[in-house]
């Protein structure tokens, strides 16, 4: 089969790059690859590693492992709708790409897209024993990209983060265009390694580290993972310390996930105080102060406030999120009497 991708598409990609990549630079680049990753994320399910390869002369090879065999025949299926625009990730690489072959292996059949400025071939051949995986190799378009070339670190920053949102995911990450270097990033836990390697920098003792907490649960189709703790982070001092995620995206704004999460604190802490017979004074400043705040949620569909994605809005998402953090709260509260008289001691009205 031959063919050209729907040419709106192609040619809205190709004439203005920008407003899909952000820019034509190393940033450009990087956003590519973390659309590519995180689509095939999205995509398919049971992918357990992807392999990425800078090569000299802007070729970059990326190999994907791990998906069962029903979600491989999904995306063979899914190259017949690279003219419809479906398929964005491959029609995306065809537009912006000097070069493109995309091979997919699947029950002993290799299933390939081969484009050459625009111009794409499907085929299929015997795959004489190769596993099963997805492949897709590709050169930019010196046109579009000029001489602006991958920058490693801040590329393996982006796959960290990437790794650290998909618990079990192992990305490898490999530079030939001179000394060869080779990176791994591989979390079995999440977003708790993050977690807890930012509390190992700041480690001065067990005395001013209180209310350990861990959360995860799946809530209308979303699913919710939440880890805090009152540490002293001397970098932020006494203002609160939060980072938070939806799906593959940090969100800097936070917006309706941390806002349920400290609503369900100040809902826990103020039943503390009515059990215990103690008017406590609790609001969002006092309860932020040393907190040490990670959350993230994963689900579709997202809405964020405004047309960036850094700050989710969405209502029913919070209500949600305040109710599960709220007893979670207090069921550990009830077994931890010291954390529950720090409870008191920290919010405790002062006139009282």
């Amino acid at each position: 089969m031959n063919g050209r991708p729907s040419l709106p598409v192609i040619e809205s990609i190709r004439n203005r790059p920008v407003m899909y990549l952000g820019s034509v630079n190393s940033y450009g680049i990087r956003r590519l690859m973390k659309m590519l990753i995180t689509d095939y994320l999205e995509d398919v399910t049971g992918l357990s590693t992807v392999e990425i390869t800078f090569n000299p002369d802007s070729f970059v090879s990326v190999v994907l492992s791990g998906m069962p065999v029903d979600e491989l025949l999904h995306e063979v299926a899914f190259l017949q709708e690279i003219s419809s625009g479906k398929n964005f990730k491959i029609a995306l690489l065809i537009a912006i790409s000097r070069f493109v072959l995309v091979r997919i292996v699947v029950n002993g059949e290799i299933h390939s897209i081969t484009s050459h400025a625009g111009i794409y071939e499907v085929e299929m051949h015997p795959a004489d024993g190769e596993p099963n995986g997805i492949k897709v190799d590709f050169q930019l378009e010196e046109q579009i990209f000029k001489h602006n070339q991958v920058a490693y670190i801040p590329m393996n920053i982006m796959l960290q983060q990437l790794a650290y949102l998909n618990p079990g995911l192992k990305i490898i990450s490999v530079d030939n265009r001179g000394e060869l270097q080779r990176n791994v990033f591989y979390f079995r836990t999440g977003i708790s390694e993050l977690f807890n390697d930012l509390l190992d920098k700041h480690d001065y003792g067990s005395m001013n580290a209180w209310l350990p907490i861990e959360l995860k649960t799946a809530i209308n189709g979303y699913i919710f993972h939440v880890i805090l703790r009152y540490h002293h982070i001397y970098t932020v001092y006494p203002a609160p310390y939060i980072r938070s995620f939806a799906n593959n995206e940090a969100t800097k704004g936070h917006g309706s996930l941390v806002e349920g999460v400290l609503k369900g604190l100040e809902d826990a802490f103020v039943e503390v105080g009515e059990k215990e017979g103690v008017e406590l004074k609790v609001n969002k400043k006092r309860i932020g102060k040393m907190l040490v705040l990670f959350a993230a949620v994963k689900g579709e569909p997202l809405t964020y406030d405004g047309r960036s994605k850094d700050k989710l809005d969405m209502p029913g998402l919070k209500k949600d999120v305040r109710k599960f953090v709220k007893r979670g709260v207090l069921k550990y509260l009830e077994s931890n009497s010291g954390d529950r008289r720090r409870v008191l001691e920290k919010f405790i009205r002062k006139d009282s």
